[in-house]
């Protein structure tokens, strides 16, 4: 790797490794002259860290990182079963929901594979690896039941357990699916 000298624009100077565990490289400008002291220039590079793992793709497109927690958010402070996440992203994202259940259906509409659902549970994991948003197992209830259990979420700090809206006490509108057939 080459790095230009600060004081002299057209010296570039090539790192030369230091042995330390974190990549760190070591660059000397031979140049006598221009520097802030006489004599040759020395500095260190540190590389950037690698990046931190998170969500790629269509979800940054749709700045799930973004609208997933704040769908969390507007639950007030209590563990929210996975319908409900998908329900407030839905209402407050509509074009973007859209755009997911287009791309991977939607069981509502017609059993398939991979769906929106699946997509949008797998960012909230992604988030949760990350310390985005926090996840725990538990029961489905309401249009959800046919999974014996279903991720709920949460934000930090974690909320008790026993403080969660789950779908079926929550008897929200299944409305918000484009194409669904049911309601």
């Amino acid at each position: 790797m080459f790095q230009t000298c600060a004081f002299h624009g057209s010296q570039d100077v090539e790192g030369m490794p230091t042995g330390m565990a974190n990549g760190e490289l070591s660059f000397t400008c031979d140049r006598k002259t221009e520097h802030p002291e006489p004599g040759p220039r020395t500095w260190l590079q540190v590389p950037a860290p690698p990046d931190i793992p998170g969500i790629g793709g269509l979800a940054a497109e749709l700045r799930l990182d973004i609208e997933l927690p704040a769908a969390i958010a507007a639950q007030q402070g209590r563990w929210v079963e996975y319908g409900v996440v998908e329900h407030a992203y839905a209402h407050s994202c509509p074009d973007d929901f859209a755009i997911i259940v287009e791309r991977f259906g939607h069981r509502a509409i017609s059993p398939t594979k991979y769906t929106a659902s699946a997509f949008i549970a797998r960012a909230l994991g992604d988030l949760s690896r990350t310390g985005h948003v926090l996840y725990h197992p538990g029961e489905a209830t309401g249009r959800w039941a046919y999974n014996s259990d279903i991720s709920w979420w949460a934000l930090a700090p974690a909320p008790n357990w026993e403080d969660r809206l789950s779908w079926a006490a929550a008897r929200l509108a299944f409305d918000y699916v484009p194409g669904s057939t049911e309601r």
